[in-house]
C-alpha cells in the first residue's frame, strides 16, 4: 500500500481517477445484467446489497464487488462450466479472478483468495482440500473474527476444519460457524438475482402484407395506442419511440420520435404523432412493423388541488410540454433550446442557451427560467445583443462622454443623443481561478439621427469602442 503522490512519482505518466462507489455499483449491476445471456440467475455479493441498502459503500471492501453465477442445468446450452469459465475469463482479458465451486462461499473464497486466477473445483468431495490453504479471511469473516483466530493459531480454513464446530460457536460466535458451513455447502445460501431491465416495445407481423397506405398508417396507430395503454397501465413515461417498418424486400425504415419531456398520454401523443405518421413515405408491401419506447421514467400522479389557482398553473405547465413536444417532433429536440438567466453583471455571461434535454431534467434550472435572479432588473438592456461585439469608430469630445460620430457597418452615423456611462468591471472572483481575461468596460446609451437607440462601450485598457446591443 502506498500513497498517490509516491504512485505518481514512480509512474509518471499513471492515470488515476477518484473513487465513486455509485458508479461502480451501477456499472457492476450493468455487467451483471450482461451475464444474464448465460444463465437467468445472476446475482451480486448479499454484502454488497446489503450495504447499497445501508448507503454504506464507500466502507465495503473491495473484495465484495463480485458477479455470482448460477451454471445449473446450463450445461446443453454453454457445455461444461469450465468451458463457460474459460470463455469469460478470455472476455475479461484474462484480467478477472474466477471460481467455478458447488458453493456461493466456495466460489467466493477461491476466486479472492486462490493462487489461480481461474479455478475450477466441481465435485463437494473436493472442496475441503481446496479450501484448506486459504486464510480464514476467505470464509468472509470480519477482520476481529480473523484475528482472534489467528491469536489461538489458526490461520487456514484447513487449520479451522481438524477443530469441533460446536468448540467454534461457544468460542467465536455462530456468525464463523455458519459461514464455514455455507462453504462447504451443509447451509443454503440465497442468490439474490439482478433483473433485467424491463422493455415495452410491440412487434406486429402481417400475413399478407399490408398494401395500402390507409391500412399501414392505422396499423401503426393502433400499435402506438396499445403499447402508450402498456406504459400509462404501469405509471411509466416515454422519452422517445423508434419505429421500424419493414417490408417483403427486407427494407428497412426507421423513424425516431424524440420528445422533450416524457408522457403517457394517449390523446396528447396521438395529436402530434398522427400528422407524422400521415407524412411518412411506404414502399412495398410492408411485413413487419415493430415499435420501442425509450428513456423510461416512473410517472408521477398529483393530487388535485381544492384552489383554482393551483389548477392553472398545473394546466399551464402540462400545456407547456405538450408545446415542447410537437415542437421538438416537427424540428428535432436538438434545435429546441431555452434562455436560461445567471447571475452575472457580465452581458456575455448573464444568460445561456441550453438544450431542452438539459433543462427539462433539471428543477433548478426551471426555476432560473421561471423566476430569473438577473442582476440588471433595475436598468434597461437592449432586447438583441450582438453575439460577438463589432468594432466601430466613434469622435467623443471627452472620455466620460458619449460620442457624437460613429461608423459602424461601412455607415457614418450622427448621435443626437446619449446617456452614461455605466462601468462593468471584471469579476474579480474568477480572475485568477478560471483565467479569466474579461476587461472593464464603460457602456453608454446612444440614439442615432434615424432615431435608433445603440449599446455600445470603451474598452478601458485599449481604448476601442464597440457596439453590443441594438434596440429595435
Amino acid at each position: 500500500m502506498m500513497s498517490l503522490a509516491l504512485a505518481e512519482a514512480l509512474c509518471p505518466g499513471i492515470y488515476n481517477e477518484p473513487f465513486d462507489a455509485i458508479r461502480d455499483y451501477t456499472a457492476l449491476y450493468t455487467l451483471a445484467v450482461w451475464c444474464l445471456r448465460y444463465s437467468p440467475l445472476v446475482g451480486l455479493d448479499s454484502e454488497l446489497h446489503t450495504a447499497r441498502g445501508k448507503g454504506e459503500l464507500n466502507s465495503l471492501s473491495s473484495l465484495h464487488y463480485g458477479i455470482i453465477i448460477d451454471l445449473s442445468g446450463t450445461e446443453r446450452l454453454h457445455g461444461p462450466s469450465r468451458n463457460v469459465a474459460a470463455t469469460l475469463w478470455k472476455l475479461f482479458r484474462q484480467q478477472a479472478r474466477i471460481a467455478v465451486a458447488p458453493t456461493i462461499g466456495s466460489a467466493w473464497a477461491l476466486s479472492r483468495y486462490a493462487e489461480s486466477p481461474l479455478v475450477v473445483s466441481l465435485s463437494p468431495s473436493e472442496l475441503p482440500d481446496a479450501l484448506a490453504p486459504l486464510s480464514t479471511l476467505a470464509l468472509r469473516i470480519t477482520p476481529q473474527s480473523a484475528a482472534a483466530l489467528s491469536d489461538v493459531g489458526i490461520d487456514t480454513i484447513g487449520e479451522l476444519l481438524t477443530l469441533p464446530k460446536h468448540a467454534l460457536s461457544v468460542r467465536f460466535g455462530k456468525a464463523l460457524l455458519s459461514r464455514l458451513h455455507q462453504a462447504l455447502g451443509e447451509y443454503e445460501e440465497r442468490l439474490r438475482v439482478v433483473e433485467p431491465p424491463t422493455s415495452y416495445e410491440r412487434r406486429k407481423i402481417f400475413e399478407p402484407p399490408l398494401i395500402h397506405r390507409r391500412a399501414i398508417v392505422v396499423a401503426i396507430e393502433h400499435i402506438f395506442k396499445d403499447l402508450i395503454a402498456e406504459l400509462s397501465a404501469r405509471q411509466i413515461e416515454a422519452g422517445y419511440f423508434s419505429l421500424s417498418i419493414s417490408d417483403t424486400a427486407a427494407a428497412t425504415t426507421h423513424k425516431e420520435f424524440p420528445l422533450a419531456s416524457a408522457t403517457n398520454s394517449m390523446k396528447h401523443l396521438l395529436e402530434i404523432l398522427e400528422p407524422i405518421i400521415d407524412s411518412m413515405r411506404f414502399c412495398g408491401e410492408i411485413r413487419e412493423i415493430y415499435l420501442r419506447a425509450h428513456s423510461l421514467t416512473r410517472s408521477t400522479t398529483q393530487q388535485r388541488s381544492f384552489t383554482a389557482h393551483q389548477h392553472e398553473s398545473t394546466d399551464i405547465a402540462r400545456s407547456h410540454s405538450e408545446l415542447l413536444n410537437s415542437v421538438s417532433l416537427r424540428i428535432g429536440k436538438d434545435r429546441v433550446v431555452r434562455a436560461v438567466v445567471h447571475d452575472s453583471f457580465i452581458p456575455e455571461r448573464s444568460f445561456s442557451y441550453n438544450s431542452i434535454t438539459e433543462t427539462t431534467t433539471s428543477d433548478s434550472s426551471q426555476r432560473a427560467v421561471m423566476e430569473p435572479r438577473s442582476p440588471y432588473n433595475l436598468r434597461e438592456r437592449p432586447p438583441t445583443l450582438l453575439a460577438t461585439p463589432e468594432p466601430i469608430n466613434t469622435l467623443a469630445m471627452l472620455p466620460d462622454k458619449p460620442p457624437s460620430r460613429i461608423q459602424w457597418r461601412g455607415r457614418h452615423l450622427s448621435i443626437i443623443s446619449g446617456a452614461g456611462p455605466e462601468r462593468i468591471a471584471p469579476e474579480w472572483w474568477r480572475t485568477h481561478l478560471h483565467n479569466d481575461s474579461f476587461v472593464g468596460r464603460d457602456y453608454f446609451t446612444i440614439q442615432d439621427d434615424a432615431g435608433r437607440w445603440l449599446w455600445v462601450f470603451r474598452e478601458a485598457s485599449s481604448q476601442r469602442w464597440f457596439v453590443h446591443g441594438v434596440w429595435n
